[in-house]
Protein backbone atom coordinates (compact mmCIF):
# COMPACT_ATOMS: atom_id res chain seq x y z
CA UNK A 1 0.00 0.00 0.00
CA UNK A 2 2.62 2.33 1.14
CA UNK A 3 5.80 3.04 2.57
CA UNK A 4 4.10 2.44 6.36
CA UNK A 5 2.68 -1.15 5.20
CA UNK A 6 6.18 -2.59 6.51
CA UNK A 7 8.87 -0.71 7.87
CA UNK A 8 11.96 -3.02 7.17
CA UNK A 9 14.70 -3.93 9.78
CA UNK A 10 17.42 -1.95 7.49
CA UNK A 11 14.93 0.61 6.85
CA UNK A 12 14.26 1.38 10.41
CA UNK A 13 18.11 1.48 11.64
CA UNK A 14 18.84 4.02 8.49
CA UNK A 15 15.63 6.23 9.92
CA UNK A 16 17.00 6.16 12.97
CA UNK A 17 20.53 7.24 12.40
CA UNK A 18 19.25 9.91 9.75
CA UNK A 19 16.96 11.41 12.89
CA UNK A 20 19.98 11.32 15.46
CA UNK A 21 22.24 13.17 12.50
CA UNK A 22 19.71 15.81 12.16
CA UNK A 23 19.84 16.87 15.53
CA UNK A 24 23.44 16.74 16.16
CA UNK A 25 23.25 19.28 13.25
CA UNK A 26 20.96 21.28 15.47
CA UNK A 27 23.07 21.49 18.51
CA UNK A 28 24.07 25.13 18.64
CA UNK A 29 20.53 26.07 17.96
CA UNK A 30 19.40 23.88 21.02
CA UNK A 31 21.81 25.16 23.10
CA UNK A 32 20.60 28.84 22.60
CA UNK A 33 16.91 28.04 22.68
CA UNK A 34 18.12 26.51 26.48
CA UNK A 35 15.85 27.88 29.51
CA UNK A 36 14.43 25.71 30.90
CA UNK A 37 15.01 23.65 33.69
CA UNK A 38 17.95 26.03 34.01
CA UNK A 39 19.47 28.89 31.68
CA UNK A 40 22.86 26.54 31.04
CA UNK A 41 22.84 26.79 27.34
CA UNK A 42 23.50 22.56 27.29
CA UNK A 43 20.88 21.20 25.92
CA UNK A 44 22.05 20.67 22.30
CA UNK A 45 25.10 19.33 23.75
CA UNK A 46 23.88 16.62 25.48
CA UNK A 47 21.16 15.87 22.99
CA UNK A 48 23.65 15.47 20.94
CA UNK A 49 26.10 13.25 22.74
CA UNK A 50 22.56 11.09 23.12
CA UNK A 51 22.73 11.07 19.40
CA UNK A 52 26.50 10.52 18.73
CA UNK A 53 25.76 6.91 20.89
CA UNK A 54 23.14 5.77 18.89
CA UNK A 55 24.98 6.62 15.76
CA UNK A 56 27.96 4.79 17.07
CA UNK A 57 26.69 2.04 19.36
CA UNK A 58 23.35 0.80 18.16
CA UNK A 59 23.80 -2.59 15.99
CA UNK A 60 21.68 -3.31 12.80
CA UNK A 61 20.28 -6.76 14.75
CA UNK A 62 18.96 -9.75 13.01
CA UNK A 63 15.28 -8.79 13.64
CA UNK A 64 13.66 -4.79 14.28
CA UNK A 65 13.55 -6.18 18.16
CA UNK A 66 17.09 -6.60 18.38
CA UNK A 67 18.15 -3.60 16.07
CA UNK A 68 15.48 -1.62 18.95
CA UNK A 69 16.77 -3.17 22.18
CA UNK A 70 20.55 -2.44 20.92
CA UNK A 71 19.10 1.37 20.34
CA UNK A 72 17.67 1.43 23.84
CA UNK A 73 20.88 0.64 25.68
CA UNK A 74 23.28 2.54 23.41
CA UNK A 75 21.01 5.70 24.07
CA UNK A 76 20.69 4.91 27.86
CA UNK A 77 24.54 4.29 28.51
CA UNK A 78 24.94 7.38 25.99
CA UNK A 79 22.21 9.78 27.64
CA UNK A 80 23.03 13.32 29.31
CA UNK A 81 21.15 15.43 31.05
CA UNK A 82 17.28 15.72 31.43
CA UNK A 83 16.50 15.68 27.98
CA UNK A 84 18.92 13.01 26.77
CA UNK A 85 17.18 10.63 29.68
CA UNK A 86 13.78 11.29 28.76
CA UNK A 87 14.41 10.97 25.30
CA UNK A 88 16.15 7.21 26.17
CA UNK A 89 13.14 6.26 27.77
CA UNK A 90 10.92 6.98 24.45
CA UNK A 91 13.22 5.11 22.54
CA UNK A 92 13.40 2.39 24.95
CA UNK A 93 9.62 1.91 24.84
CA UNK A 94 9.58 1.36 21.24
CA UNK A 95 11.04 -2.23 22.53
CA UNK A 96 8.18 -3.20 24.46
CA UNK A 97 6.17 -4.90 21.87
CA UNK A 98 7.14 -7.67 19.65
CA UNK A 99 5.71 -7.84 16.44
CA UNK A 100 6.40 -6.95 13.07
CA UNK A 101 6.58 -3.12 12.15
CA UNK A 102 3.43 -2.33 10.18
CA UNK A 103 1.73 1.10 10.62
CA UNK A 104 -0.99 0.23 13.62
CA UNK A 105 2.46 -1.28 15.37
CA UNK A 106 4.53 1.53 14.53
CA UNK A 107 1.49 3.78 16.81
CA UNK A 108 1.21 0.89 19.68
CA UNK A 109 5.73 1.33 20.11
CA UNK A 110 5.02 5.31 20.10
CA UNK A 111 2.47 5.12 22.06
CA UNK A 112 4.78 2.91 24.04
CA UNK A 113 7.38 5.17 24.38
CA UNK A 114 5.38 7.75 25.57
CA UNK A 115 4.30 5.77 28.75
CA UNK A 116 7.85 5.11 29.09
CA UNK A 117 9.17 8.90 28.78
CA UNK A 118 6.43 10.19 31.20
CA UNK A 119 7.11 7.15 33.87
CA UNK A 120 10.70 7.88 34.00
CA UNK A 121 9.86 11.70 35.24
CA UNK A 122 9.04 12.40 38.63
CA UNK A 123 7.43 15.26 38.27
CA UNK A 124 6.80 15.49 34.80
CA UNK A 125 6.64 19.17 33.17
CA UNK A 126 4.33 19.90 30.21
CA UNK A 127 5.11 22.41 27.48
CA UNK A 128 8.66 19.98 26.80
CA UNK A 129 9.76 17.60 25.44
CA UNK A 130 7.17 14.66 26.45
CA UNK A 131 4.53 16.77 25.45
CA UNK A 132 5.80 16.60 21.88
CA UNK A 133 6.16 12.72 22.28
CA UNK A 134 2.51 12.80 23.37
CA UNK A 135 1.35 14.93 20.52
CA UNK A 136 3.28 12.99 17.77
CA UNK A 137 1.03 9.79 19.22
CA UNK A 138 -1.91 11.34 19.38
CA UNK A 139 -2.02 12.72 15.70
CA UNK A 140 -0.79 9.06 14.55
CA UNK A 141 -3.97 6.95 16.59
CA UNK A 142 -6.46 9.88 16.03
CA UNK A 143 -5.46 11.80 12.60
CA UNK A 144 -8.13 11.13 9.57
CA UNK A 145 -5.80 12.36 7.30
CA UNK A 146 -5.63 9.35 4.39
CA UNK A 147 -2.45 7.77 4.00
CA UNK A 148 -2.48 6.58 0.53
CA UNK A 149 -0.41 9.81 -0.21
CA UNK A 150 2.26 9.07 2.14
CA UNK A 151 4.23 12.14 1.54
CA UNK A 152 1.36 14.28 2.08
CA UNK A 153 0.74 12.29 5.24
CA UNK A 154 4.68 12.60 6.72
CA UNK A 155 4.14 16.40 6.19
CA UNK A 156 0.60 16.69 7.97
CA UNK A 157 2.45 14.99 10.30
CA UNK A 158 5.48 17.21 10.87
CA UNK A 159 2.70 20.03 10.58
CA UNK A 160 0.70 19.19 13.43
CA UNK A 161 4.17 18.63 15.39
CA UNK A 162 5.09 21.97 14.57
CA UNK A 163 2.08 23.53 15.75
CA UNK A 164 2.44 21.57 19.08
CA UNK A 165 5.94 22.88 19.18
CA UNK A 166 5.18 26.72 18.63
CA UNK A 167 2.34 25.74 21.64
CA UNK A 168 5.21 25.23 23.98
CA UNK A 169 6.28 29.32 24.06
CA UNK A 170 2.80 29.72 26.06
CA UNK A 171 2.61 25.99 27.95
CA UNK A 172 5.61 27.56 30.38
CA UNK A 173 5.77 30.64 31.68
CA UNK A 174 9.96 30.83 31.60
CA UNK A 175 9.36 30.03 27.90
CA UNK A 176 7.12 33.13 27.57
CA UNK A 177 9.17 35.63 29.13
CA UNK A 178 12.05 34.15 26.44
CA UNK A 179 9.44 33.86 23.54
CA UNK A 180 11.35 30.82 22.14
CA UNK A 181 10.02 27.39 22.30
CA UNK A 182 11.51 24.60 24.53
CA UNK A 183 14.74 23.02 23.30
CA UNK A 184 13.86 19.57 23.79
CA UNK A 185 11.07 19.54 22.52
CA UNK A 186 12.71 21.15 19.40
CA UNK A 187 15.25 18.48 19.32
CA UNK A 188 12.77 15.59 19.30
CA UNK A 189 10.85 17.51 16.73
CA UNK A 190 13.58 17.42 14.33
CA UNK A 191 14.73 13.48 14.73
CA UNK A 192 11.09 12.36 13.89
CA UNK A 193 11.09 14.37 10.88
CA UNK A 194 14.42 12.71 10.14
CA UNK A 195 13.30 9.82 10.78
CA UNK A 196 10.01 10.38 8.73
CA UNK A 197 11.84 11.74 6.22
CA UNK A 198 14.08 8.31 5.59
CA UNK A 199 11.23 6.10 5.92
CA UNK A 200 10.14 8.02 2.86
CA UNK A 201 13.41 8.13 1.47
CA UNK A 202 12.73 12.10 0.69
CA UNK A 203 16.48 14.11 0.51
CA UNK A 204 15.17 17.73 1.48
CA UNK A 205 16.62 20.99 2.19
CA UNK A 206 13.53 21.51 4.68
CA UNK A 207 14.66 22.56 8.05
CA UNK A 208 12.18 22.50 10.93
CA UNK A 209 13.89 24.81 12.83
CA UNK A 210 13.50 27.44 10.18
CA UNK A 211 9.88 27.00 10.08
CA UNK A 212 10.28 28.98 13.25
CA UNK A 213 10.96 32.46 14.25
CA UNK A 214 13.66 31.03 17.13
CA UNK A 215 15.85 33.61 17.93
CA UNK A 216 18.58 33.79 20.30
CA UNK A 217 16.96 34.23 23.72
CA UNK A 218 17.50 37.46 25.81
CA UNK A 219 20.09 37.55 28.76
CA UNK A 220 17.89 38.11 31.57
CA UNK A 221 19.98 39.35 34.62
CA UNK A 222 19.16 37.46 37.60
CA UNK A 223 21.12 36.18 40.71
CA UNK A 224 22.66 32.69 40.86
CA UNK A 225 20.25 31.63 43.76
CA UNK A 226 17.66 31.21 41.52
CA UNK A 227 19.77 28.12 40.70
CA UNK A 228 17.89 25.81 43.54
CA UNK A 229 20.08 22.81 42.91
CA UNK A 230 23.47 23.42 41.72
CA UNK A 231 24.66 19.97 40.67
CA UNK A 232 23.46 17.99 37.73
CA UNK A 233 24.18 14.50 38.57
CA UNK A 234 24.05 11.24 36.43
CA UNK A 235 24.58 7.91 37.85
CA UNK A 236 24.33 4.54 35.20
CA UNK A 237 23.96 1.36 37.41
CA UNK A 238 23.47 -2.56 37.57
CA UNK A 239 20.51 -2.95 39.80
CA UNK A 240 17.41 -5.08 40.49
CA UNK A 241 15.81 -2.04 42.42
CA UNK A 242 12.78 -0.73 40.79
CA UNK A 243 12.17 2.96 39.36
CA UNK A 244 9.61 3.20 42.02
CA UNK A 245 11.58 2.45 45.05
CA UNK A 246 14.64 4.63 43.25
CA UNK A 247 12.43 7.76 43.74
CA UNK A 248 10.79 7.30 46.80
CA UNK A 249 14.77 7.22 48.22
CA UNK A 250 16.27 10.19 45.98
CA UNK A 251 12.90 12.33 45.53
CA UNK A 252 13.98 14.37 48.70
CA UNK A 253 17.31 15.29 47.54
CA UNK A 254 16.89 17.67 44.51
CA UNK A 255 14.05 18.10 41.64
CA UNK A 256 14.47 17.44 37.90
CA UNK A 257 14.54 13.22 38.85
CA UNK A 258 14.91 11.20 35.74
CA UNK A 259 14.86 7.40 35.80
CA UNK A 260 15.61 5.53 32.89
CA UNK A 261 16.07 2.01 32.44
CA UNK A 262 16.61 -0.91 29.64
CA UNK A 263 16.59 -4.76 30.76
CA UNK A 264 19.96 -4.47 32.31
CA UNK A 265 20.65 -1.26 33.38
CA UNK A 266 19.09 2.05 35.46
CA UNK A 267 20.15 5.50 34.72
CA UNK A 268 19.34 9.01 37.37
CA UNK A 269 19.76 11.69 37.15
CA UNK A 270 18.54 14.73 39.22
CA UNK A 271 19.70 17.97 40.10
CA UNK A 272 20.88 18.61 43.60
CA UNK A 273 23.09 20.23 46.19
CA UNK A 274 24.35 16.85 47.46
CA UNK A 275 25.62 14.86 45.06
CA UNK A 276 27.78 13.09 47.37
CA UNK A 277 25.07 11.65 49.06
CA UNK A 278 23.24 10.30 45.54
CA UNK A 279 26.10 8.28 44.99
CA UNK A 280 26.42 7.01 48.36
CA UNK A 281 23.04 5.84 48.37
CA UNK A 282 23.38 3.94 44.75
CA UNK A 283 26.60 2.37 45.48
CA UNK A 284 24.53 0.14 48.10
CA UNK A 285 22.17 -0.81 45.47
CA UNK A 286 24.43 -2.21 42.86
CA UNK A 287 27.27 -1.65 40.85
CA UNK A 288 28.19 2.14 39.50
CA UNK A 289 29.53 1.71 36.42
CA UNK A 290 29.43 5.96 35.40
CA UNK A 291 28.97 9.38 37.37
CA UNK A 292 28.72 12.28 35.92
CA UNK A 293 28.30 15.95 38.28
CA UNK A 294 28.12 19.06 36.19
CA UNK A 295 28.45 22.63 37.91
CA UNK A 296 25.29 24.25 36.46
CA UNK A 297 25.82 27.66 38.87
CA UNK A 298 29.68 27.90 37.27
CA UNK A 299 28.04 27.17 33.75
CA UNK A 300 25.75 29.60 34.16
CA UNK A 301 28.36 32.03 35.26
CA UNK A 302 30.57 31.09 31.85
CA UNK A 303 26.99 32.00 29.92
CA UNK A 304 26.75 35.49 31.48
CA UNK A 305 30.60 36.26 31.52
CA UNK A 306 29.47 39.68 29.81
CA UNK A 307 32.60 41.08 31.65
CA UNK A 308 34.88 38.70 31.78
CA UNK A 309 37.47 38.22 29.13
CA UNK A 310 39.85 35.99 31.22
CA UNK A 311 38.95 32.48 32.70
CA UNK A 312 40.37 29.84 34.73
CA UNK A 313 40.71 26.73 34.37
CA UNK A 314 42.41 24.05 37.20
CA UNK A 315 42.27 20.60 38.30
CA UNK A 316 40.22 19.86 41.84
CA UNK A 317 43.69 19.13 43.43
CA UNK A 318 43.77 22.81 43.84
CA UNK A 319 42.70 24.00 47.41
CA UNK A 320 40.86 27.25 47.48
CA UNK A 321 37.96 28.21 49.38
CA UNK A 322 34.29 27.50 47.34
CA UNK A 323 32.74 30.87 47.88
CA UNK A 324 36.25 32.14 46.13
CA UNK A 325 35.80 30.11 43.42
CA UNK A 326 31.75 30.83 42.88
CA UNK A 327 32.57 34.44 43.01
CA UNK A 328 35.68 34.25 40.50
CA UNK A 329 35.85 33.18 36.83
CA UNK A 330 37.56 29.75 37.93
CA UNK A 331 36.12 26.32 36.79
CA UNK A 332 37.75 23.19 38.29
CA UNK A 333 38.01 19.63 36.70
CA UNK A 334 37.65 17.16 38.92
CA UNK A 335 39.77 14.04 39.25
CA UNK A 336 38.27 10.69 40.26
CA UNK A 337 39.08 8.19 43.49
CA UNK A 338 38.52 4.88 42.03
CA UNK A 339 37.15 2.47 44.81
CA UNK A 340 36.46 -0.77 44.09
CA UNK A 341 35.82 0.08 40.33
CA UNK A 342 33.66 2.59 41.24
CA UNK A 343 35.12 6.77 40.70
CA UNK A 344 34.39 9.47 42.93
CA UNK A 345 35.08 12.87 41.87
CA UNK A 346 37.10 15.24 43.89
CA UNK A 347 35.04 17.77 45.94
CA UNK A 348 31.50 16.37 44.13
CA UNK A 349 31.05 12.75 45.00
CA UNK A 350 33.36 12.15 47.83
CA UNK A 351 34.23 14.23 50.78
CA UNK A 352 37.39 13.70 53.42
CA UNK A 353 34.59 11.75 55.71
CA UNK A 354 33.63 9.77 53.42
CA UNK A 355 37.26 8.85 51.98
CA UNK A 356 38.60 7.70 55.03
CA UNK A 357 35.29 5.64 55.83
CA UNK A 358 35.48 3.62 52.35
CA UNK A 359 39.43 3.06 52.99
CA UNK A 360 38.69 1.29 56.28
CA UNK A 361 36.07 -0.66 54.76
CA UNK A 362 37.99 -1.75 52.30
CA UNK A 363 41.19 -3.59 51.59
CA UNK A 364 42.80 -2.74 48.63
CA UNK A 365 43.66 1.39 48.51
CA UNK A 366 42.32 3.48 46.10
CA UNK A 367 43.63 5.02 43.07
CA UNK A 368 43.50 8.25 41.42
CA UNK A 369 41.30 8.17 38.05
CA UNK A 370 42.61 9.75 35.31
CA UNK A 371 40.17 11.87 33.25
CA UNK A 372 39.32 11.33 29.67
CA UNK A 373 40.39 13.51 26.98
CA UNK A 374 37.06 13.94 25.50
CA UNK A 375 36.19 15.64 28.86
CA UNK A 376 38.82 17.90 29.30
CA UNK A 377 38.29 18.91 25.28
CA UNK A 378 35.16 19.60 25.98
CA UNK A 379 35.61 21.76 29.27
CA UNK A 380 37.63 23.79 27.68
CA UNK A 381 35.59 23.94 24.37
CA UNK A 382 33.07 25.13 26.96
CA UNK A 383 34.44 28.02 28.12
CA UNK A 384 36.26 29.12 25.20
CA UNK A 385 32.65 29.87 23.71
CA UNK A 386 32.34 32.30 26.57
CA UNK A 387 35.48 33.62 27.24
CA UNK A 388 38.10 35.02 24.68
CA UNK A 389 41.04 33.81 26.81
CA UNK A 390 42.07 30.81 28.92
CA UNK A 391 44.34 30.44 31.80
CA UNK A 392 44.66 26.37 32.84
CA UNK A 393 46.93 25.81 35.95
CA UNK A 394 47.15 22.53 36.69
CA UNK A 395 49.22 20.29 39.70
CA UNK A 396 52.98 19.56 39.20
CA UNK A 397 53.15 17.41 35.83
CA UNK A 398 55.75 15.51 37.77
CA UNK A 399 52.80 14.30 40.21
CA UNK A 400 49.47 13.74 38.16
CA UNK A 401 49.46 12.84 34.74
CA UNK A 402 46.72 15.59 34.40
CA UNK A 403 49.08 18.27 32.87
CA UNK A 404 50.09 16.09 29.77
CA UNK A 405 46.23 15.68 29.34
CA UNK A 406 45.83 19.33 29.24
CA UNK A 407 48.76 19.61 26.84
CA UNK A 408 47.32 16.98 24.09
CA UNK A 409 43.69 18.52 24.17
CA UNK A 410 45.02 21.84 23.63
CA UNK A 411 46.36 20.59 20.45
CA UNK A 412 43.11 21.65 18.96
CA UNK A 413 43.36 25.43 20.28
CA UNK A 414 46.22 26.08 18.76
CA UNK A 415 44.37 29.32 17.45
CA UNK A 416 43.45 30.36 20.86
CA UNK A 417 44.40 32.47 23.31
CA UNK A 418 45.29 29.64 25.60
CA UNK A 419 48.12 29.75 28.06
CA UNK A 420 48.80 26.33 30.12
CA UNK A 421 50.71 26.57 33.71
CA UNK A 422 52.77 23.75 35.22
CA UNK A 423 52.54 25.12 38.33
CA UNK A 424 54.92 22.82 39.97
CA UNK A 425 53.08 22.78 42.89
CA UNK A 426 50.24 21.23 44.67
CA UNK A 427 46.78 21.65 47.18
CA UNK A 428 46.84 24.80 48.92
CA UNK A 429 50.00 25.66 47.31
CA UNK A 430 48.64 24.93 43.76
CA UNK A 431 45.18 27.00 44.81
CA UNK A 432 47.63 30.12 45.97
CA UNK A 433 48.59 30.79 42.56
CA UNK A 434 45.15 29.88 41.05
CA UNK A 435 44.24 32.60 44.29
CA UNK A 436 46.50 35.02 42.56
CA UNK A 437 45.72 35.09 38.75
CA UNK A 438 41.89 35.19 39.76
CA UNK A 439 43.12 38.73 41.61
CA UNK A 440 44.79 39.98 38.76
CA UNK A 441 41.48 39.10 36.45
CA UNK A 442 39.38 40.70 38.94
CA UNK A 443 41.65 43.85 38.88
CA UNK A 444 41.60 43.52 34.88
CA UNK A 445 45.71 43.13 34.58
CA UNK A 446 46.10 42.48 31.10
CA UNK A 447 46.46 38.87 29.51
CA UNK A 448 50.07 39.38 28.62
CA UNK A 449 50.73 40.77 31.58
CA UNK A 450 49.48 37.95 34.02
CA UNK A 451 51.36 35.87 31.61
CA UNK A 452 54.66 37.21 33.13
CA UNK A 453 53.53 36.94 35.91
CA UNK A 454 52.50 34.05 36.43
CA UNK A 455 56.38 32.79 35.69
CA UNK A 456 57.49 34.69 38.60
CA UNK A 457 54.30 33.31 40.87
CA UNK A 458 55.23 29.99 40.42
CA UNK A 459 58.98 30.45 41.88
CA UNK A 460 57.82 32.14 44.59
CA UNK A 461 55.44 29.42 45.88
CA UNK A 462 56.21 26.49 47.69
CA UNK A 463 54.16 24.27 50.12
CA UNK A 464 55.21 22.69 53.76
CA UNK A 465 53.05 19.34 55.18
CA UNK A 466 52.81 18.29 58.17
CA UNK A 467 51.92 14.37 57.85
CA UNK A 468 50.79 12.83 61.14
CA UNK A 469 50.45 9.27 60.05
CA UNK A 470 52.64 7.16 57.69
CA UNK A 471 50.11 4.96 57.40
CA UNK A 472 48.70 5.83 53.88
CA UNK A 473 51.94 6.54 52.50
CA UNK A 474 52.69 2.98 53.55
CA UNK A 475 49.15 1.62 52.17
CA UNK A 476 49.57 3.88 48.74
CA UNK A 477 53.07 2.42 47.77
CA UNK A 478 54.84 5.59 48.29
CA UNK A 479 56.85 4.46 51.09
CA UNK A 480 58.24 1.16 52.49
CA UNK A 481 56.15 -0.61 54.56
CA UNK A 482 59.26 -1.16 56.18
CA UNK A 483 60.10 2.40 56.88
CA UNK A 484 56.52 3.09 57.91
CA UNK A 485 56.34 0.52 60.67
CA UNK A 486 59.98 1.68 61.88
CA UNK A 487 58.23 5.59 61.81
CA UNK A 488 55.19 4.04 63.18
CA UNK A 489 57.29 2.55 66.39
CA UNK A 490 59.65 5.94 66.90
CA UNK A 491 56.55 8.12 66.55
CA UNK A 492 57.94 9.92 62.89
CA UNK A 493 56.24 13.00 61.95
CA UNK A 494 57.53 14.19 58.47
CA UNK A 495 57.44 17.04 57.08
CA UNK A 496 56.76 17.12 53.47
CA UNK A 497 57.41 19.68 50.62
CA UNK A 498 58.19 20.30 46.88
CA UNK A 499 61.45 20.92 45.12
CA UNK A 500 62.02 23.41 42.36
CA UNK A 501 61.39 20.76 39.97
CA UNK A 502 57.88 20.03 41.28
CA UNK A 503 58.53 16.48 42.98
CA UNK A 504 57.70 15.65 46.01
CA UNK A 505 60.68 16.03 49.11
CA UNK A 506 60.67 14.86 52.73
CA UNK A 507 62.50 17.64 54.25
CA UNK A 508 62.45 16.36 57.78
CA UNK A 509 61.33 13.74 60.73
CA UNK A 510 60.79 14.06 63.84
CA UNK A 511 59.40 12.27 66.58
CA UNK A 512 55.80 13.25 67.80
CA UNK A 513 53.63 15.84 66.72
CA UNK A 514 54.58 18.68 69.13
CA UNK A 515 58.13 18.77 67.63
CA UNK A 516 56.69 18.45 64.10
CA UNK A 517 54.17 21.53 64.49
CA UNK A 518 56.81 23.61 66.24
CA UNK A 519 59.14 22.61 63.51
CA UNK A 520 56.77 23.99 60.70
CA UNK A 521 56.46 27.11 62.65
CA UNK A 522 59.81 27.56 62.45
CA UNK A 523 60.23 27.12 59.31
CA UNK A 524 57.96 29.61 58.43
CA UNK A 525 59.03 31.73 60.50
CA UNK A 526 62.61 31.70 58.63
CA UNK A 527 61.12 32.15 55.56
CA UNK A 528 59.45 35.54 56.75
CA UNK A 529 63.03 36.60 57.82
CA UNK A 530 65.05 35.63 55.49
CA UNK A 531 62.53 36.34 52.74
CA UNK A 532 59.61 37.95 53.47
CA UNK A 533 55.69 36.44 52.76
CA UNK A 534 53.47 38.02 50.38
CA UNK A 535 50.54 35.82 51.46
CA UNK A 536 49.29 32.46 52.81
CA UNK A 537 46.67 29.71 53.35
CA UNK A 538 46.06 26.63 55.41
CA UNK A 539 44.53 23.79 54.94
CA UNK A 540 44.27 20.72 56.90
CA UNK A 541 42.73 17.06 56.69
CA UNK A 542 39.54 16.71 59.35
CA UNK A 543 41.95 18.45 61.99
CA UNK A 544 40.75 22.12 62.35
CA UNK A 545 41.96 22.83 65.72
CA UNK A 546 45.13 22.16 64.44
CA UNK A 547 44.84 24.32 62.04
CA UNK A 548 43.64 27.41 63.19
CA UNK A 549 46.72 26.79 66.10
CA UNK A 550 48.94 26.90 63.37
CA UNK A 551 47.23 30.17 62.19
CA UNK A 552 47.27 31.62 65.62
CA UNK A 553 51.39 30.56 65.53
CA UNK A 554 52.11 32.11 62.30
CA UNK A 555 50.37 35.20 63.03
CA UNK A 556 52.31 35.87 65.92
CA UNK A 557 55.54 35.30 63.74
CA UNK A 558 54.56 37.27 60.81
CA UNK A 559 51.79 39.74 61.46
CA UNK A 560 49.95 38.48 58.98
CA UNK A 561 46.43 36.45 58.62
CA UNK A 562 46.12 33.94 56.34
CA UNK A 563 43.81 34.84 53.02
CA UNK A 564 42.20 31.30 54.19
CA UNK A 565 42.06 28.51 55.85
CA UNK A 566 40.23 25.44 54.39
CA UNK A 567 40.16 21.36 54.22
CA UNK A 568 42.45 19.51 51.96
CA UNK A 569 41.69 17.26 48.51
CA UNK A 570 40.32 14.41 48.85
CA UNK A 571 42.99 13.35 46.16
CA UNK A 572 45.98 14.93 48.28
CA UNK A 573 44.31 13.65 51.65
CA UNK A 574 44.32 10.23 50.23
CA UNK A 575 47.97 9.92 50.89
CA UNK A 576 48.89 12.88 53.43
CA UNK A 577 45.93 10.46 55.89
CA UNK A 578 44.23 11.77 58.42
CA UNK A 579 44.90 14.99 60.57
CA UNK A 580 47.47 16.58 58.33
CA UNK A 581 47.83 20.11 58.46
CA UNK A 582 49.70 22.43 55.20
CA UNK A 583 50.71 25.60 54.73
CA UNK A 584 51.28 27.34 50.98
CA UNK A 585 53.14 30.60 51.16
CA UNK A 586 54.31 32.77 48.20
CA UNK A 587 57.73 34.78 49.35
CA UNK A 588 58.42 38.19 48.68
CA UNK A 589 61.93 37.31 47.81
CA UNK A 590 63.25 40.45 49.24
Amino acid sequence: MNEFQMIENKSMYDALIHGAKRVIEKKDTLNQLNVFPVQDQDTGNNLSALMKAIIEQTKLGNTIDETLESLADAALIGSRGNSGLIFSQFLYGLTKTHQSIDYPELIRRIESGVIHAYNAISHPVEGTMVTLMRKLSETLKNTNQPIDNIETYVDYIIVELNKALEQTKSELEVLKTFGVVDAGALGFTLFVEGFLQSIIKRSTTDDVAQQHSFEEPETIEHDHIDITYRYCTEVLLQTTTDKQSLTKLLDNFGDSLVIGETKRLKRVHIHTNQPEIIVEKLSGLGQILESKVDDMRKQYQATQAKDNEICILTDSIADLPKIFVDSHPIHVHPIGINFNDIVYYDKLTINNHQLFHYIDKHEKFPTSFTPSIKAIDAQINFLLKHYKKLIILTVSSKMSGIHNLFTKALEGYKDKDVLLVDTKQNSVSEGLIVYEVAKMIEQKVPFEDIKLAINTLVQKTQILVHVDTLDNMVRSGRIKKSLGTLGKLLRLKPIVSINDAGEGVVLSKTIGQKRNFKKLVNMVSHIHKTAGIENYAIVHVSNLKLAEKLKTEIIKKTGKAPVYVGEISSIIAMNSGLNSVAVGLIRKDL
